[in-house]
């Protein structure tokens, strides 16, 4: 209902011809330019369609400015303001309830996100709800619970791994040193491991560029290679089109499930921005109820 645009771009001149107040809302003007401006902001116009496609999208675009007004005079009673500032502490807090182990947002994406009009007015939103009906958006412990249930693979950490790794680069113009060609030489300095020698200090010598493969890619390798390898131990050797390799697994922490308990914070928030977003379509109704709203872009 609100904030969605279906549509198409048309150039601006194409709505010259829309009267300068396309509609009232409580003797409240929403302009020709308003509407246009947010046009332009959808990114989204129609080459096609003509005046009637024209007509549609402005009409679509008024309506979303009265559901705006009115929104705005609602959060006004409390004298809450969307602000770009209110949705970053929100997002911020959100990220910090996150549980330890789970992908968070870059940073341009949670700038991006806090800058949506969308995201601004939910948070205002949540904050009225909060002061003036905190049972619209309370969430249950049982509610919690459900979500995670049904989730709960998007709380499962991942197998983790602390690796070292030694990386003979097939193309190496220093192995003669060491023996005529270059597995040889990989073969030599795996010898040196099993003998005792100290991983690092060999990989410091023998490899002082690091191993200029992903964690997930030497996973794969050693996955592939030497699928049995406990930790402590050194891998065979192993290869790929560029390079031989050699692994050890320094630590290795199982997968796991984050409890309900480190989960339910961040829940419990995200719940209450869903219940928000669900509970803006009946605020709008009652609204527009008490509203005297006219439009005028067919006249």
């Amino acid at each position: 209902m609100l904030l969605t645009m279906a549509g198409i771009l048309l150039p601006a001149a194409e709505f010259d011809t829309l009267p300068a107040i396309v509609a009232t809302v409580d003797g409240h003007a929403v302009t020709r330019d308003a509407v246009v401006a947010r046009l332009k902001n959808s990114g989204k116009l129609s080459p096609e369609g003509g005046p009637a496609a024209m007509r549609a999208a402005a009409r679509q675009a008024a309506e979303t400015e009265v559901y705006f007004f009115l929104l705005g005079r609602l959060l006004a009673t409390e004298n809450i303001t969307p602000s770009e500032e209110a949705a970053a502490r929100h997002l911020a807090e959100l990220e910090r309830l996150l549980p330890h182990g789970l992908p968070t947002r870059e940073s341009g994406e949670k700038a991006r996100i806090a800058a949506s009009e969308n995201y601004r007015w939910n948070v205002a939103l949540q904050e009225f709800l909060r002061r003036a009906a905190p049972e619209v958006i309370a969430v249950s412990d049982a509610e919690i619970e459900q979500v995670y249930r049904l989730n709960q693979d998007q709380f499962r950490l991942p197998e983790q791994y602390q690796f070292g790794v030694i990386r003979i680069p097939k193309s190496r113009a220093d192995a003669r040193e060491a023996a005529e060609t270059v597995r040889a030489l990989a073969d030599d300095i795996r010898a040196r491991l099993r003998q005792g020698e100290d991983f690092d200090r060999v990989a410091a010598e023998t490899n002082p560029s690091g191993a200029e493969l992903s964690e997930t890619d030497l996973l794969g390798l050693l996955k592939q290679g030497d699928p049995a390898l406990p930790a402590g131990s050194v891998s065979r050797l192993l290869e790929n089109q560029e390079a031989y390799f050699l692994i050890k697994v320094k630590s290795k922490t199982p997968g796991r499930y984050i409890p309900l308990k480190d989960a339910a914070p961040y829940l419990r928030l995200q719940l209450r921005s869903e219940k928000t977003a669900k509970a803006l379509e009946t605020i709008l109704r009652g609204e527009l109820k008490k509203a005297n709203v006219q439009f005028f872009i067919d006249q």
